[in-house]
């Protein structure tokens, strides 16, 4: 597995263009406070301009293939444009995702027809589209093959009735283009076959939208309500009751499958920075042995949460062979990290990673939602159930005792 990035002097041209491009299109100072939740339609809506900007330049689906709308680029423009956006996001001078979302496309890309690839795949990679994945129901979250959410063929369309959770990245005021939304078409059918799912439009009559008012998550987060939705029936991905299959492509994804180039919670190293250059009782913070064995702890925990990472990206990319519960593992040590780090926050900084005033707050109010999101382990699944399913593809567990009569 080879770490080294490529690079030459076309693609160091290749990074100007980007740089030029990010900087007179990037906002001048950083976004505060960073919190999603707080980010106005404004803002928003600026950033679903730039992601379209992005895709007209093939820069927005660098990866994907030419004939369904991506920009079918070479691995080292993928890498410049991933490393430079990176940069640009951890400035906090970027309002929103610089490529799309593997979870809107996983599904697609897993089980869609070569029909529903060409149809749906080029409004996405091209920044034309933007959706929610409505997976999660009141009573079905980890569990999704327990969703009660159903879907009735009449005629030429579904009509579609049901509720969904923790739905959404927006902010109140605008709506998505459309719902990935699967949905119960058999109930008689065992469960994992008797799934469908529809990329339903989200100017159908029938859908309500209820804003939940969440300690903390990812962004603004919502109720779905469908009653009587007459979804068009050329909107269902891949083949009616084989929605499961669709999902799990989408979930591979979550769950970190594809990996990712660039470091996540780069967040710890500028906390060593500011424990470095920020004094307490006339001493640098950094200078206390307890803070010192803390740092280096989460600095550990930072690296090795980048190399699993890089490792999928390398076994996504071909590089290396793939195995099967690699993706969950990385999930599994975010996760388990995440609670740790707020931990941390708190042991050395005190009282200040909860304050969000502009006087107080800590590098830019970073500290402060990262110290409110480390406990949010429930995203994409629970901890427990990354163990069950990395479990599960390594072969353990209760499934396999039984297959082999124990």
């Amino acid at each position: 597995m080879d770490f080294d990035f490529p690079t030459s002097k076309e693609l160091e041209q290749f990074r100007e263009e980007v740089r030029t491009f990010i900087e007179e299109n990037a906002y001048k100072d950083p976004i505060v406070p960073p919190d999603p939740q707080k980010m106005s339609i404004e803002m928003f809506v600026y950033g679903r301009e730039l992601q379209k900007k992005m895709g007209a330049k093939d820069w927005f689906a660098p990866g994907y293939p030419k004939k369904y709308g991506g920009g079918e680029l070479d691995f080292g423009r993928c890498v410049v444009i991933a490393q430079e956006f990176h940069k640009i996001r951890e400035e906090l001078r970027w309002p929103l995702m610089t490529e799309v979302s593997s979870i809107h496309t996983g599904g697609l890309l897993a089980a869609g027809t070569e029909e529903q690839k060409k149809r749906f795949l080029p409004p996405l990679l091209n920044g034309d589209w933007y959706g929610v994945q409505a997976f999660t129901e009141p009573e079905a979250g980890s569990d999704e093959a327990s969703m009660r959410s159903t879907a009735v063929r009449d005629g030429d369309v579904y009509v579609i009735n049901g509720t969904k959770v923790f739905v959404g990245q927006f902010p109140v005021g605008w709506y998505p283009d459309y719902h990935y939304w699967p949905a119960v078409t058999d109930p008689k059918a065992p469960r994992h076959e008797n799934i469908t799912v529809f990329f339903v439009p989200a100017e159908l009559p029938g859908i309500t939208y209820n804003p939940l008012d969440l300690l903390v998550c990812e962004a603004q987060k919502y109720e779905i309500i469908m009653e009587d939705v007459r979804c068009p029936a050329d909107r269902m991905i891949g083949e009616e009751n084989k929605g499961w299959l669709v999902t799990q492509g989408t979930l591979v994804a979550e769950h970190g499958g594809g990996g990712a180039l660039m470091p996540r919670d780069v967040m710890v190293t500028q906390l060593i920075d500011y424990c470095k250059k920020t004094k307490f009782n006339g001493k640098p913070i950094a200078s206390d042995p307890r803070v010192q064995d803390i740092l280096v702890q989460l600095y550990l925990e930072y690296k090795v949460n980048w190399l699993f990472g890089l490792r999928n990206f390398a076994q996504a990319q071909g590089q290396i062979p793939r195995v099967r519960y690699t993706g969950t593992q990385g999930t599994l040590h975010r996760k388990v990290w995440g609670p740790k780090l707020g931990g941390a926050l708190l042991d050395i900084l005190g009282p200040y990673c909860l304050t969000d005033d502009p006087e107080l707050q800590l590098l830019l109010g970073e500290v402060e939602y990262q110290t409110r999101m480390s406990d949010v382990t429930h995203i994409a699944g629970t901890p427990e159930v990354q163990k069950i399913m990395m479990a599960r593809a390594m072969g353990l567990g209760r499934a396999a005792a039984q297959a082999g009569g124990r």
